[in-house]
């Protein structure tokens, strides 16, 4: 192909980029979702870039261009939504294994390293997460270019390492990118839907020993796993690439290969075996129904008719009761508005559901509430105060609530329950470094997110009655595996994720966020049931198989039953402890790194 054509296809790809950008404005002004289209407006993007940039100024192929795209295209394609894949995880990060090779040897610039670093990670991140763009056009961006140079971290911490100490370049790069997915999950711009670990979500019966390590421990097999196959230059009997040839010895042709092969086999083989001989412990079952009104989000469910919302819900639990008794209806994430915490049971919408449930089958309801709490004269202020006049109160201070809620509907009629959401989307619900990003309010209240922020609480309290104690896991919550387990050690028997998934429209984005869900129930031996506003209703069982689940964008009812477990895993009471050790080998080598920089001559006998 010549230069021109190539170009060529390169502005007729940003052409296209525009047009869909064009169509995805007149879209929202019609109140219509985008569906796949900024997968469509991303990947033009890209790929016109990547065209104009293929070949160097000689009129050859740049080959550095093609291998940091190769990663990018592996590890989106492997991490499931657009293919069922997983197993291109395993070798996604050798073109980039090789590159760091090569630019190591040429003595390339850091800005090199970073540029083929962003162009790996911007079309991972892009072929992953493009759906989160549905939920606000500059949040989507933000989040994939902000995630793409965290990503970019361990990359240069692989580059600058390697500089110093050679041997040491890619054990560097695995124990940074572990610190770096262990951080994402524990601080306030928490992102760590692309966990590597999370990358076979969609296949639970490969990675049953989870309820060991969790999803981290998953994120250091694929890092291990990388690494053996980046060494195929030794154990294939040598390579030519970009002038460089490398040749392995003949003990390194048989080890490299076999350690490979064990790496990927042995675990993937006792989970199998784990899978299918796994026997859910004694223990009671109870009966739940999951209800999906179906009230699309950024349009109809927080501007529509609270009434006819409320008679939706009302038909589809009277049409799951018609079937029998249930011990727990589920509703989804925020299912009722303006609910006063403390006085919850007397809001008019659960009042009502009560008065026309009861009597009816139902043991207890549990549902999600947008709520507030007003501080009482002397009671101490949270960090999510705000302060109203409006009303006969005069001024007073109050917290807005992403909580849940539990009725009971048996003896004491009337009882309920109360749990707050603990862990908040970045820009959505909170407002990162608050305090020292001040100065960006205005531009966070302009996206539709929150300055206040919401209240929360301490501890994981699940609902308690007399025949479960179950966890009332609200939607985001549901990614954070050693958040998850605090609800275990607190008693937890199973697990409700109520949720509201409709805002990413029907892509990869809601059955992401499902199979996360069979995780979570493998790392703790937990069956799950989730109710989701739009999205998918389903039950999960201890092993991660979602034995069924409800269509996209269809009301209705699921009911089955969930059998309760009191047994702890091993994950569950050492939390991730894999990720824990790589962050005390990322300092040890960042420690080293700096001595060797500040004094290059007391190492230099060192050098490799």
């Amino acid at each position: 192909m010549s230069r021109t054509t190539n170009r060529l296809m390169g502005l007729a790809s940003l052409a296209i980029a525009l047009a869909v950008a064009v169509w995805m404005y007149f879209r929202v002004e019609g109140e219509e979702l985008w569906g796949y289209a900024p997968l469509l407006l991303y990947a033009s993007l890209y790929f016109g870039v990547f065209r104009l940039t293929l070949y160097d100024k000689k009129g050859r192929v740049n080959q550095r261009n093609v291998a940091s795209s190769a990663t990018g295209l592996l590890l989106g394609l492997g991490f499931p939504g657009l293919a069922p894949l997983p197993f291109l995880l395993l070798v996604a990060f050798v073109p980039l294994i090789l590159l760091q090779r090569r630019l190591q040897k040429i003595k390339a610039s850091a800005w090199v390293v970073f540029r083929h670093g962003f162009s790996a990670f911007v079309l991972y991140n892009l072929l992953a997460t493009y759906w989160v763009t549905n939920t606000g056009f500059f949040a989507g961006l933000f989040a994939i270019v902000a995630n793409t140079l965290l990503m970019c971290i361990p990359w240069m911490f692989y580059y600058w390492t390697a500089r110093r100490s050679p041997s040491i370049g890619y054990l560097a790069f695995a124990a940074a990118w572990l610190s770096f997915e262990f951080l994402h999950h524990n601080w306030s711009l928490n992102w760590p839907w692309l966990t590597l670990g999370n990358g076979f979500m969609q296949f639970p019966e490969l990675v049953q020993w989870y309820e060991w390590t969790g999803v981290l421990g998953g994120s250091a097999w694929i890092l291990g796993a990388n690494y053996l196959a980046g060494m195929t230059d030794l154990w294939i009997g040598g390579i030519g690439w970009g002038g460089m040839i490398y040749s392995g010895t003949k003990a390194q042709r048989t080890t490299y290969p076999l350690a490979f092969l064990a790496v990927v086999m042995l675990p993937m083989t006792y989970s199998l075996v784990r899978y299918f001989t796994y026997v859910a412990p004694e223990g009671r079952t109870i009966t739940v129904a999951a209800i999906q009104p179906n009230f699309e989000p950024h349009f109809e469910k927080f501007s529509g008719n609270a009434t006819a919302q409320l008679d939706t819900f009302l038909r589809l639990s009277k049409s799951a009761l018609e079937e029998g008794p249930v011990d727990y209806l589920v509703y989804p994430e925020t299912s009722f508005g303006n609910v006063d915490e403390d006085l919850a049971a007397d809001s008019p919408a659960l009042r009502l559901l009560r008065e026309e449930l009861s009597g009816k089958g139902v043991g207890h309801l549990v549902t999600g509430i947008d709520a507030y709490h007003i501080f009482t004269a002397g009671e101490p202020h949270s960090g999510a105060v705000r302060f109203s006049n409006q009303g006969s109160r005069g001024t007073f201070a109050f917290e807005a609530l992403n909580g849940a809620v539990q009725l009971d509907f048996e003896d004491p009629p009337g009882d309920f329950q109360t749990y707050r959401k603990g862990v908040f989307v970045p820009g959505a619900e909170s407002f990162p470094f608050k305090k020292v990003l001040f100065f960006a309010e205005p531009f966070v209240n302009s996206l539709g997110g929150t300055v206040a922020g919401r209240g929360t609480q301490a501890t994981r309290d699940p609902f308690t009655s007399p025949v479960a104690s179950v966890a009332p896991v609200i939607c985001y919550e549901s990614v954070f595996g050693e958040y998850f387990t605090g609800y275990v050690k607190r008693g937890a028997q199973a697990v409700f994720v109520i949720t509201n998934d409709g805002w990413w429209d029907n892509t990869a984005g809601f059955r992401q966020h499902l199979w996360l869900s069979s995780l979570r129930a493998v790392e703790t031996r937990r069956a799950v049931v989730r109710s989701a506003n739009v999205g998918a209703c389903a039950f999960i069982d201890q092993r991660g198989k979602i034995i069924s689940r409800t269509k996209y964008d269809q009301a209705g009812f699921l009911r089955g039953e969930l059998k309760l477990n009191d047994k702890v895993t091993l994950y569950v009471r050492t939390g991730d402890f894999t990720a824990r050790v790589a962050v005390l080998v990322f300092l040890m080598i960042l420690l080293a790194n700096v001595a060797r920089t500040i004094r290059p001559e007391a190492f230099s006998k060192d050098k490799a």
